[in-house]
């Protein structure tokens, strides 16, 4: 993990979260716990992304399961590692670009593309296929709207 999420993106995520939820503080419902936020570390921010990694591993009925204190459904992991006060308040302040830099006429991907830009550098900089690879568009189903993105039921798959 270390290699593909480095320094540069974790620092990313903590400043841009930390604007966002500095912008945002007086829009959202205040409860005793969320006055206790204060700005998120990078060390913090690594270990957030460790949990939702770990999330995929133990799937469980709903967020708060994770920190449940139920014998049947813990896992001691989640309460050691953060609280779910604290976890909960950077799930609402996650964030990845500043708002504020929108426009009118501002791409698509605005809300997402300082963490797409860093993956395609990392990428070509940390992958290089021993041979060529295809990736045939007809292997995944997608029935949305995106304009970038088309379903085309004529394909046999």
């Amino acid at each position: 993990m270390s290699s593909v999420i480095g320094d540069n993106l974790i620092q990313l995520l903590t400043e841009q979260s930390n604007l966002y939820q500095s912008q945002n503080a007086a829009k959202w419902k205040v409860s005793p716990e969320a006055l206790k936020w204060s700005n998120i570390t990078p060390e913090e921010m690594r270990k957030y992304l460790g949990l939702i990694i770990l999330m995929e591993q133990a799937r469980k009925e709903n967020i708060r399961d994770y920190w449940s204190t139920d014998p049947t459904i813990s896992t001691s992991i989640f309460p050691r590692t953060k609280s779910r006060n604290l976890f909960e308040s950077i799930w609402q302040g996650w964030h990845f670009s500043d708002n504020r830099q929108q426009t009118q006429v501002s791409e698509r991907l605005f809300k997402i593309w300082p963490v797409y830009e860093y993956f395609v550098q990392k990428l070509r900089s940390e992958y290089s296929p021993k041979q060529e690879l295809s990736l045939d568009e007809a292997m995944i189903p997608w029935r949305g709207h995106l304009k970038f993105k088309t379903y085309n039921p004529g394909k046999i798959t």
